[in-house]
């Protein structure tokens, strides 16, 4: 028998899902956009919300922002994911080797979000990732990894899903898509050069958490100006591969959960 479903929180999380490192300052009438719920009713949501620390208001009622008790549930889900822990040393060294940025990342509905991050004090990328950003599953290195490791019915599904909810992102990026997926079936990683942002090389494999089912992403990204093919394969990819076999033994010892 189905339990009965809070309405109201389910809709209230909705509203707290609308805030991005993009849009970190959003209105109500762009909110109810975005949730596709009645102004309203939005309205009457941003303000619990408001009340509860979830959300604060903008100087001149400008909109509504992240409220610093959010943060408090992000750091406590990140705190309680021992994968962290057990992946994080690999991580450091890859970032460190390769002078790139290296992060472990999870399904957040249709992106990927960034659980954990490490970055060479020498490294020469052009974009700010961090800890709870957000990309879409559909033309990133860390989502092609997700997919890649997901039985091929229920990629089948997502892949529906992201289609459907856009449509012209997911043609423009479907070729690039499967040649990095044959890829991957020939190295075990997955290469996404230049496709979700211009003169970077992501290197991406996926893990299985035993204790739940969930997938776990390790991405490696570089300079695509300074960083071959070969290099990429003969380096990067196998330092990949060989992080997440360790954390894959790991978890198979209990040490996640």
């Amino acid at each position: 028998m189905s339990q009965p479903l809070v309405t109201a929180l389910l809709r209230g999380l909705d509203v707290l899902r609308c805030f991005t490192e993009q849009k970190k300052v959003l209105g109500s009438s762009e909110i109810a956009r975005l949730t596709k719920l009645p102004q309203p009713t939005v309205w009457r949501l941003c303000q619990t919300l408001v009340k509860a620390g979830y959300l604060t208001v903008e100087p001149g009622d400008a909109g509504f922002r992240l409220g610093v008790a959010v943060l408090t549930l992000g750091f406590a889900a990140i705190s309680a994911l021992d994968i962290a822990d057990l992946v994080r040393a690999d991580l450091q060294e890859i970032a460190s080797t390769f002078k790139a940025a290296a992060g472990l990342t999870t399904r957040e509905r249709l992106r990927m979000i960034c659980l954990q991050r490490f970055e060479a004090p020498n490294a020469m990328l052009t974009v700010n990732w961090r800890i709870g950003s957000m990309v879409p599953i559909a033309n990133s290195g860390v989502g092609w990894a997700y997919l890649s490791g997901l039985p091929g019915r229920e990629r089948d599904i997502l892949i529906e899903e992201m289609s459907r909810a856009d449509p012209e992102l997911w043609r423009k990026v479907e070729k690039s898509y499967a040649t990095a997926m044959k890829g991957f079936t020939k190295t075990g990683y997955v290469v996404n050069a230049d496709v979700l942002y211009p003169g970077l090389t992501t290197v991406a494999t996926s893990v299985l958490r035993p204790a739940d089912g969930r997938l776990f992403v390790l991405n490696c990204t570089v300079l695509s100006a300074v960083t071959s093919a070969d290099k990429v394969h003969r380096e990067i990819g196998p330092a990949m591969r060989t992080a997440t076999d360790r954390l894959r033994t790991a978890m198979a010892r209990g040490l996640a959960g």
